[in-house]
């Protein structure tokens, strides 16, 4: 099995020292294939905000640098673990960055043979910035996330042996998932997901041709699957209803 590390820290510290412990613990587990993407040495340039990669396509990115290569890495692999430090109580710049270059994904999720697992660690509000980490890699499957507080002043003992039980949870679910390769039966959530945009796409030939294409040819989901039927009713009566408070705001099919 193969593990990813996107690391979003300016530097090699306690972010990277409790990734390490992660890839340990696995490593227990199984024969892993165990690698990391710095951040901070990757040629990620900065998103431009110019919408092409979501509504023509992502082949459109006018950015040239390593963004194709490191997504063909993160499809590669089984896990996935997104760890960055919280800053103002959000996820780092880049990490923010590779978020936003990633957005696409949100559209048109890809990434459904990923499990994930979100790591913060800093001071206070790392609820926030793990919320802000799986706002990305649409379509994948989270599986668990760490909250680690780091301080300038040294933890207790008994904090660091809470840290470690957490860690090795958390590298148990990791595993777990990557040896299941079934793909879910969607709750209630994602189907709400796939109808919201599967109906404003229908709408969106010419604004969002990307997304158009993408969900013309899909049916009850983004894979094929069971899908509830109660489920599925409600999440479209949701749909119908989140879409039609958006045409009150903007013209759907307006160049």
């Amino acid at each position: 099995m193969k593990v990813i590390a996107i690391m979003g820290s300016p530097h090699k510290g306690r972010g990277f020292e409790i990734v390490q412990k992660i890839e340990a613990e696995l490593c227990r587990f199984d024969d892993i294939e165990f690698s990391y993407v710095f951040l901070k040495d990757a040629n990620l340039e900065l998103c431009q905000g110019c919408f092409a990669c979501i509504g023509k396509g992502e082949q459109f990115c006018p950015l040239k640098d390593d963004k194709n290569s490191i997504e063909a890495e993160i499809l590669s692999a089984d896990g996935v673990i997104l760890s960055t430090p919280g800053y103002a109580m959000n996820v780092s710049a880049m990490m923010k960055n590779f978020i936003d270059r990633f957005a696409h994904s949100l559209h048109r999720p890809k990434f459904f043979n990923q499990s994930l697992m979100l790591v913060a660690n800093g001071g206070s509000g790392l609820s926030k910035v793990n919320s802000s980490l799986g706002m990305t890699l649409g379509g994948s499957n989270k599986v668990s996330e760490l909250k680690i507080t780091t301080t300038p002043w040294q933890a207790t003992e008994e904090y660091e042996k809470r840290v470690q039980k957490d860690i090795e949870k958390a590298a148990d679910r990791l595993y777990r998932s990557m040896q299941n390769k079934k793909l879910a039966s969607p709750s209630l959530g994602n189907l709400i997901w796939f109808r919201i945009f599967k109906k404003m796409s229908s709408l969106s030939e010419q604004n969002l041709p990307a997304d158009y294409e993408y969900y013309r040819i899909k049916t009850d989901y983004f894979y094929p699957t069971r899908v509830n039927p109660i489920k599925n009713r409600v999440a479209g009566i949701i749909a119908n209803i989140g879409v039609a408070t958006m045409k009150k705001q903007v013209k759907f099919n307006d160049l």
